[in-house]
């Protein structure tokens, strides 16, 4: 039985549902084919043989994830084979998410730049997590299930950055700046909010963007 095969079909599944990939009839049944295969008949699931089993069942069982966590070595998703379309590599995520939301790849990388500096595990002292800091009410607004998984904090900033994007008609400064400092705070000042903090991340961002 091939548990990273499950493990990654599983991780490619979860991705599929965050960025609203409804495609995903084949990945299902081989997810549930895998699955399947790996719990046979014990406790964790009575299904039949013909039964789909959503990647969500894992999100809802902790004790089957962390089984299969442990017999891959791993605590976080961090080596996403090629048979999902992800890798480990940063620049292949941002690709990735550059492609699935129509964003210039740079400017995904001078965000994460700017807000972790590529560290994965980076918490700022507000409390925002990951690659590209998600505050974790955003990042579960975002269907990001653990931001320090760099797959799904990437696509789930890239979400949000392009959602800040099409709220601002692909105004950079202000979508950044919605990003840092909040929409809410963009709206209320209809600009740049003065926020020294906000004005510096923006300049930022940007400088790194256009070097």
């Amino acid at each position: 039985m091939n548990v990273q095969s499950i493990y990654n079909l599983m991780q490619m599944q979860a991705m599929s549902n965050l960025t609203g990939n409804s495609n995903n009839n084949d990945t299902e049944t081989d997810f549930s084919q895998l699955l399947q295969s790996l719990i046979g008949n014990s406790s964790y699931m009575n299904t039949s043989h013909n039964s789909k089993i959503p990647a969500e069942y894992f999100l809802n069982n902790p004790e089957m994830a962390q089984s299969i966590r442990s017999q891959v070595h791993t605590n976080s998703v961090t080596d996403i084979s090629n048979n999902t379309g992800f890798t480990s590599d940063v620049t292949a995520i941002i690709e990735q998410a550059a492609n699935q939301y129509n964003i210039d790849p740079k400017l995904i990388d001078a965000v994460i730049q700017t807000e972790s500096n590529y560290n994965q595990q980076a918490v700022s002292h507000a409390g925002a997590q990951g690659l590209m800091q998600l505050m974790p009410e955003t990042a579960k607004g975002l269907g990001v299930q653990n931001p320090f998984d760099p797959v799904e904090n990437i696509l789930g900033g890239a979400k949000y950055l392009k959602q800040m994007l099409d709220r601002y008609d692909g105004n950079k400064t202000l979508a950044l700046a919605a990003y840092n400092a909040g929409p809410g705070n963009v709206d209320k000042y209809n600009d740049v909010p003065p926020f020294a903090e906000t004005q510096s991340y923006v300049q930022k961002v940007l400088g790194k963007y256009l070097a």
